[in-house]
């Protein structure tokens, strides 16, 4: 694998859920995780050797991930501007350990590690097995309409105060 500067540092990965495989081809290349505390991340697949893959690991705010599944911005856009100015490269071997972490600034990544210019979102997400609670769905309401909707909730039993604890998430654009 390529050697990539960086700084070495111990990050705890043990929280993270995934929430579905975004990218495939005879495995993942691109998938979505959350964190313990409710963080995006997306994991991009960039190298591998003989014990070990190596993905790219990027914070992601919900704003950002939306306009990437929508086409709207590229993968390589997200990787060359990151939520935190950085981003992390770990190495995972075949048992699920993460070791060699380090965090990494964009501009320092191989040519080779980054998603092409033209790497819009065009595919079905493949949701993981036991990340159904955590889906995400999109739906608009015109604000006028907020109480009418409250009402429908509650009357097929719906509970209303779920509803505001996951808009508190959403994003608004």
């Amino acid at each position: 694998m390529k050697n990539v500067k960086g700084f070495d540092i111990q990050f705890d990965f043990s929280g993270f859920k995934k929430i579905a495989d975004l990218i495939c081809f005879e495995g993942p290349l691109l998938s979505h995780y959350v964190s313990s505390k409710g963080d995006d991340y997306l994991f991009y697949w960039v190298d591998r050797d003989e014990s070990d893959n190596r993905w790219m690991v990027l914070r992601v705010n919900l704003a950002s991930l939306q306009k990437y599944m929508a086409g709207d911005v590229s993968l390589l856009e997200l990787v060359g501007s990151p939520n935190d100015g950085y981003l992390y490269l770990v190495d995972i071997d075949n048992n699920i350990s993460y070791h060699n972490v380090k965090l990494v600034q964009p501009a320092d990544l191989p040519e080779d590690y980054l998603p092409a210019a033209d790497s819009f979102y065009a595919f079905e997400p493949i949701p993981a097995e036991d990340a159904d609670e955590l889906m995400t769905y999109e739906l608009t309401i015109p604000y006028k309409e907020r109480s009418r909707f409250e009402d429908f909730l509650q009357k097929i039993g719906f509970p209303v105060s779920a509803l505001k604890k996951v808009v508190s998430r959403a994003a608004v654009f």
